[in-house]
């Protein structure tokens, strides 16, 4: 192919996105790097995309130059856990100094909820203990303002009582009596 040719064969964005990463790699043949490269010329996105792998690439190849130390018995760890089924964790957690303290707020409205479940209890107690005690309702006499007597006759009949005395309880017997 001449470069004519290669102008001609033109690269969709999907394409083009699946071989950057073999292109950053240097696995593709010239065939193929060649019309990818004249798509990256042309599309922002595409070439967008071939920098962040870039930056990627070279991110990692100075992370390999360092040595990295592995902790002794690693290996043991990593087998004995994946032995017992142990999926680890998805989302390591956090220290616990970091960790956002938990809101008050749910404490303090369920603290004050039974304060006042308290407080409604104590005051149907206070009140059920101020209410005078009767063995029921009197209502043997009509009340004076449902006479058919005028006022002047109700002003001149003497007022009588509502309850009458209640009967003495029954006195023990005595030894004496029995």
């Amino acid at each position: 192919m001449n470069e004519n040719e290669d102008a001609k064969v033109k690269m969709s964005c999907e394409n083009a996105r699946s071989l950057v990463p073999s292109y950053l790699d240097g696995e593709l043949s010239e065939a193929q790097a060649s019309p990818l490269r004249n798509h990256l010329f042309d599309c922002p996105v595409c070439r967008e995309l071939a920098k962040e792998g870039r930056v990627l690439e070279r991110w990692f190849e100075a992370a390999a130059a360092e040595p990295v130390s592995v902790p002794a018995g690693f290996a043991a760890r990593v087998a004995r856990r994946a032995l017992a089924g142990d999926p680890g964790l998805l989302i390591p957690e956090e220290p616990a100094a970091l960790r956002p303290r938990k809101s008050l707020l749910p404490f303090v409205l369920t603290v004050c909820a039974v304060a006042a479940a308290l407080l409604l209890v104590l005051a149907l107690a206070i009140q059920r203990q101020s209410l005078p005690r009767t063995n029921g309702l009197d209502a043997q006499f009509r009340p004076p303002w449902l006479n058919a007597e005028g006022p002047a006759a109700r002003r001149a009949q003497p007022a009588r009582s509502v309850a009458e005395p209640e009967p003495a309880p029954p006195q023990p017997k005595t030894d004496s009596e029995r």
